[in-house]
């Protein structure tokens, strides 16, 4: 059960990801570069007071732990108790949900609306049209000039994932759905703008907003640091 797997990580998940990613090893390369560019992007957020923020698998709260707790209002959700209970230690203003947001939000928080949503290494757990109708069901809960952030496995394109998985056999996740922009793009809902800021091998963070809030040029869809 993966409430059980994630609570008997709970105290040393963190050290093992970003040993993993400090090795650049398949899944977590890029790891740490995805949670600071969330959090950097969140802390130079320039709307007046504090941005509304839910976090979908919120874990240990290792990404908001680097941004200034005057600058965010947290709901975080989670589906390991343990991990929550860390996040709260560390966060102790922070809302906090034990719940598997893939059957959606938790009743208390059902109709309200947040300025960011962020799911880091949580997203891959949906499959392609699951991920795109969950990706179509959090707009709805952006305010206006709202940003969803994904900091995930993703690749550019097909090749490049069939590489990734030919070199990486022996740690790849079958029962896991890594994701193609490529093919996010093509399927995307219309009233969505999507871009990607690739940042390892095997990771990045897809940004999404409300198109007629965005102003986007095609050629600016796709970033490479």
């Amino acid at each position: 059960m993966m409430q059980d797997l994630f609570n008997r990580m709970a105290d040393n998940y963190d050290q093992m990801v970003i040993d993993a990613d400090n090795l650049n090893q398949f899944p977590f390369a890029g790891y740490q570069k995805n949670i600071n560019f969330i959090a950097t992007a969140i802390e130079d957020d320039s709307r007046l007071g504090k941005s509304r923020v839910l976090d979908l698998g919120i874990g240990t709260g290792i990404l908001e732990a680097k941004i200034k707790p005057e600058k965010i209002e947290l709901t975080g959700i989670d589906i390991s108790d343990k991990m929550l209970e860390i996040t709260q230690l560390k966060l102790p203003s922070a809302r906090l949900f034990c719940h598997d947001f893939r059957t959606g939000l938790p009743t208390e928080i059902k109709n309200d609306k947040f300025d960011i949503i962020i799911a880091t290494y949580s997203m891959h757990h949906l499959d392609f049209d699951e991920w795109l109708n969950y990706i179509h069901f959090l707009s709805h809960h952006l305010t206006v000039f709202g940003k969803i952030y994904i900091g995930d496995i993703f690749f550019v394109n097909e090749g490049e994932k069939r590489a990734c998985r030919q070199a990486n056999i022996d740690s790849w996740d079958d029962s896991e759905y890594y994701h193609v922009f490529e093919a996010i793009v093509s399927r995307i809902t219309e009233h969505l703008a999507i871009s990607f800021v690739k940042l390892s091998f095997c990771a990045g963070v897809i940004i999404v907003e409300n198109y007629h809030e965005c102003t986007l040029h095609p050629d600016e869809l796709l970033i490479k640091y």
